[in-house]
């Protein structure tokens, strides 16, 4: 059971870092890049000179490989922790307080639900993405708003459910020690003591 626990506690510390290494790097790229003043070959004409813009579509194309690797990383090992979650708990594993019990299955549960559904959603936002990009690259202003229009509404529920994802990882690393560690048992003969 320890070495199952010991793998659990290691693949929810990977699927925090790979979240938060992909978050961190979105930000910073999108903060940085349209404040630089940069162009991008090939997309002077469609943007008009607004270095904004490209310093922005620049972010896109540099983060995408970036959150590929991350949701593949995410994706093995959410399907280890669940894995692990169940295997523990078959084995009587989770001897600790009630709430950290549920706190952990409940957070590992709805981690990989969130990433499911990030999954499901994912080919169609990539779709408008490349589609987004060949527009820009051909000059088509209306097709290239069209697909970041739907980019977008696919974007707004991707990010919450990163979120979500984020928050229930952090859930489960808190519960985890307190879900697997039993409560301290009182000593042998200890009776409680009234005053006189």
């Amino acid at each position: 059971m320890r070495p199952t626990a010991a793998v659990l506690l290691l693949s929810l510390a990977t699927l925090f870092a790979a979240i938060a290494s992909a978050g961190v790097g979105a930000m910073s790229a999108f903060r940085s890049l349209p404040q630089m003043g940069i162009t991008v070959a090939g997309t002077e004409e469609f943007f008009e000179g607004r270095t904004e813009d490209m310093g922005r579509y620049a972010a896109g194309r540099l983060m995408q490989p970036v959150f590929l690797t991350s949701d593949r990383v995410q994706f093995a090992f959410s399907a280890l922790a669940v894995g692990c979650t169940v295997r523990v708990a078959r084995l009587r594993g989770l001897r600790g307080a009630a709430w950290a019990r549920w706190l952990l299955m409940a957070s590992v549960a709805v981690g990989a639900v969130a990433l499911a559904v990030r999954a499901a959603i994912s080919p169609g936002m990539n779709a408008d993405l490349l589609a987004y990009w060949d527009a820009v690259a051909a000059g088509e202003r209306m097709l290239a708003a069209e697909a970041m229009e739907r980019f977008d509404a696919g974007h707004r529920l991707a990010d919450a459910l990163y979120k979500v994802q984020l928050f229930a990882v952090l859930g489960a690393i808190a519960a985890f020690v307190p879900a697997l560690m039993p409560a301290p048992a009182a000593a042998p003969g200890a009776t409680s003591k009234r005053p006189a």
